[in-house]
Parts: structure tokens; C-alpha cells; sequence
């Protein structure tokens, strides 16, 4: 595979240039190809996962360099990537199906992005209020004010479109603001309620418990009764076992959707390939769990679930290890 100095790439959605940067590196001898990867806040899982890959790829790639940027999250994500201000990132199901068909929050499709591959388990949405509240499901959430997430992330576009289905939406007071301040205004009582996307279990919820007693909210009986699952049925129940947090043993049941990488359909087969190649290998995959507790970036089913058209780069990465998976619903 020859290195690649420098690639240009247009996107044809915005008729604007779109260029990947290359730095060459003297001492190598070779070309870098830059790539930015917009992830999450630096306390979200799409971070905690994106720091540790991209240091993995960029200290074994003679090819390419990633950088992994904070973000607002999967909505700004893929918004970066189309618009190819963005190489790679991370988003979910819902929000490729909601781009391809330019539906809410995109205001025209966008169909610039292609599939990698999973980068994490279905990211469950963790309802947590302290137990003070006496919010235990998620019809007790009326009359309460409820920070749903970060502008433009996935928890906060899954959440709103859970109250809005159910008709929620009008009954509690729904706020975005940065995640990373949820666990004071919630132990201080700005709000009542916070939500954060995550793996289980998940660290804000351990965070709060400590130093006060919580709630998980349940989101079962709502679930069931509304026909949410079978609308939209790229998401996912997730049952959290009682015990799993401290003071909470109950049961409990959310529901969320699984993180993939995506890149823009421009970038180049070679790149792509070289990357996906990496970013599964297994001795990264051992290191981003190690940074990052999860079953994350499924190597054996990295397509498990996918609804979007994956690169070709990726294609022939997953074909060679014998992947087999279906055609995507989006074409």
C-alpha cells in the first residue's frame, strides 16, 4: 500500500472543498494523512473511547494520523462528517436513518457518510434523580425539570423524542445543557432529573451515588404501553439488574442504541481500510477497554444492527476477516 501524500476531496451536499490535511514526517520518511474525528464531551463514552483508538492507531500507522476533537456529540458528528469539515466520527442508528431521510434534527438529507463499523454496546439512557425526588418511572417524570442532555447529542435527540411520542414533552420542563455539569446542578437541585447516554454501568450514576442516595428511572411500563420500541424499532431495551448501582435494586429498564463510526464517503478506500484494519484490531480493542470498561468496537459483529451503506474501505477490511452481514436498509 503506497502512502498518500495529500487526498482532496469534494462534498457534493455543500459544493464546498473539502480537504484532508497530510504532514509529512521526516524522520519516517512518509506522508501522514490528517483526519479529524469529532467524539463527545471528554467525559462521555464516545471520548473515552475515541482518546485511547486514536493513540493506538497514530503509534502503529505509518499512513494516517487521527486526532479525536470533543464535540456536542452524534448530532454534531454527523454533521461534521457530511459537510466534511470531519473525516470520521461517531453517531447512532436513529440519527442515520433521521440524516438519509432529512427528518429532525436535520433539516435536508445528508447522505454524504458512509458505515464503518459498532464503536460501542447500545448506550443506554440513564434517567438518574436523587431518591428525594420520588421519581421511580418514567410517568413520574411530569412537573419536574429535566436536563435531557447536551445540544446536539444523542441522549438529548433520544430523550426528546421519547417525551414528544409519549406525550411527555408538554409536561415536564426539558432543558439541554453541557453534560459534564449534570452531577452538581443535580446534588445542588438546579434540576430534578438528569439523562446521560452510556454503557453499563455507567460512571455518573456511581458518581452521584455516593454521595447521595439515587433513583434509575424506568422506563418499562411506558415503553410497553406507548409502542415506542415498535415505531422506532432501531432502539433497544436494556434491563438494568438491581444491585448494579449502589442503593437502586430494583430492576430497571432503559432503552438506547448502539455507537458506530462512520467517514465521509470521499475519503479514500485505503485510508478507510488502514484505519478499520486498526481500530479492530485486537490489541486495540484490549486497550480501549482497558481505558474504557465496556464490550466496545465488536470485532466478531461489527455490523450487528447497521441500517446505513458501509464504506468500501471498511468493506474490504470486514470481507477479508470473513464478516458477513446484510445489505443496509438506507440505499
Amino acid at each position: 500500500m503506497k502512502p498518500i501524500t495529500r487526498v482532496r476531496m469534494v462534498s457534493t451536499t455543500c459544493g464546498a472543498a473539502l480537504a484532508v490535511m497530510a504532514l509529512a514526517w521526516p524522520s519516517a520518511g512518509v506522508a501522514q494523512t490528517m483526519l479529524q474525528m469529532p467524539t463527545g464531551g471528554v467525559t462521555g463514552s464516545y471520548y473515552m473511547i475515541g482518546a485511547p483508538l486514536a493513540k493506538f492507531i497514530n503509534e502503529q500507522s505509518k499512513l494516517i494520523r487521527v486526532t479525536p476533537n470533543t464535540s456536542g456529540g452524534s448530532v454534531e458528528n454527523l454533521r461534521r462528517v457530511e459537510g466534511g469539515t470531519a473525516q470520521l466520527g461517531m453517531t447512532s442508528q436513529e440519527l442515520m436513518y433521521a440524516a438519509w431521510n432529512g427528518e429532525k434534527p436535520f433539516g435536508k438529507p445528508m447522505r454524504n457518510w458512509r458505515v464503518i463499523g459498532i464503536v460501542t454496546p447500545i448506550l443506554a439512557n440513564h434517567v438518574i434523580t436523587l431518591s428525594s425526588n420520588n421519581v421511580k418511572t418514567a410517568s413520574d417524570l411530569k412537573g419536574k425539570v429535566f436536563a435531557i442532555g447536551a445540544p446536539g447529542s444523542m441522549a438529548a435527540t433520544q430523550m426528546n423524542l421519547f417525551l414528544e411520542h409519549t406525550g411527555l414533552k408538554s409536561a415536564v420542563e426539558a432543558r439541554m445543557l453541557p453534560h459534564q455539569d449534570y452531577p452538581s446542578m443535580l446534588l445542588d437541585g438546579k434540576v430534578q432529573v438528569i439523562n446521560r447516554a452510556g454503557s453499563v454501568p455507567a460512571a455518573t450514576v456511581e458518581e452521584i451515588g455516593s454521595q447521595k442516595p439515587v433513583n434509575l428511572v424506568d422506563f418499562g411500563p411506558l415503553l410497553d404501553k406507548s409502542g415506542f420500541l415498535k415505531k422506532y424499532s432501531f432502539y433497544q431495551k436494556v434491563v438494568v439488574k438491581g444491585g448494579t448501582y449502589k442503593g437502586e435494586n430494583r430492576d430497571v429498564t432503559l432503552f438506547g442504541s448502539a455507537g458506530y463510526l462512520i467517514a465521509h464517503k470521499d475519503v479514500p478506500d485505503a485510508v478507510v481500510y488502514e484505519f478499520t484494519k486498526l481500530a479492530y484490531s485486537q490489541d486495540n480493542i484490549n486497550q480501549v477497554n482497558m481505558a474504557f470498561k465496556g464490550a466496545n468496537l465488536n470485532r466478531a459483529d461489527p455490523l450487528s444492527g447497521n441500517i446505513g451503506p458501509v464504506h468500501p474501505g471498511a468493506a474490504k477490511f470486514w470481507k477479508e476477516i470473513g464478516v458477513k452481514y446484510p445489505e443496509p436498509t438506507l440505499k
